[in-house]
């Protein structure tokens, strides 16, 4: 076992697949081992924050529980109350959260061979996605239609300029035009306006089709073309 990548592989199997940029799992054995042992140790950090704080928290309401002429059934009625209390305390409600995902990406793991990542990682990753996004749109300017002309020749090639890449357009990707099939010949990019060109060429019969994004061909050259996957 490479322990090195296995100890980095409970940090990392708390982050989507999409953040393992620079680091890679040995094997997937080893990657299920590090989300089992990252679920446990997840698991066990909030059920000691939940006893430790609750500890703290009953220390500062002592004295609620010491009234001078309180009886047995009083004290633990005032216990009673300030356990409930302490569910509605942030440390809890955080403590709660960890064991219960803990738990959670531990039995994902060991049952499934399943690794799931940390839901609070997860959506910050999201909201930064979103924002990031939002930020590249501002900057960009407004929307610029797609471009689709149709090339001389035989083969009734056809050539695609887009202010965005297309998700999931690369080379070989089969393309549907209105009731035609097309492969993507070339992806490239540039300047201007719409800097990213794909040059489609019409499939042969009976060659195979890989992938299939759906795109509608403009009613007039230049018009826009709206492009959906299949």
């Amino acid at each position: 076992m490479d322990w090195q990548n296995f100890f980095q592989g409970i940090y990392y199997s708390l982050f989507p697949r999409d953040c393992w940029r620079w680091w890679r799992p040995s094997s997937t054995v080893d990657l299920v081992r590090s989300a089992i042992l990252s679920g446990l140790l997840e698991c066990a950090i909030g059920l000691c924050l939940l006893v430790v704080g609750f500890w703290h928290f009953l220390a500062s309401r002592a004295q609620q529980l010491q009234p001078a002429d309180a009886s047995e059934g009083t004290r633990l009625y005032f216990l009673g109350i300030l356990i409930l209390e302490y569910v509605f305390h942030p440390v809890a409600l955080i403590g709660i959260f960890l064991a219960a995902e803990g738990g959670l990406r531990f039995s994902a793991a060991f049952l499934t061979d399943e690794v799931v990542p940390s839901l609070p990682i997860k959506l910050a990753l999201l909201l930064r996605g979103r924002l990031e996004a939002s930020r590249k749109a501002k900057l960009r300017g407004p929307d610029v239609p797609d471009l689709l002309e149709e090339l001389p020749g035989e083969d009734g090639g056809l050539r695609i300029c887009t202010q965005e890449p297309k998700e999931g357009w690369r080379v070989s990707v089969s393309v549907a035009v209105d009731d035609e099939f097309y492969e993507i010949a070339q992806a490239g990019t540039g300047t201007g306006p719409r800097p990213f060109t794909y040059l489609l060429r019409k499939l042969p019969p009976g060659s195979v089709i890989r992938g299939i994004y759906r795109y509608d061909r403009p009613r007039h050259s230049g018009e826009i073309g709206r492009s959906a996957d299949e």
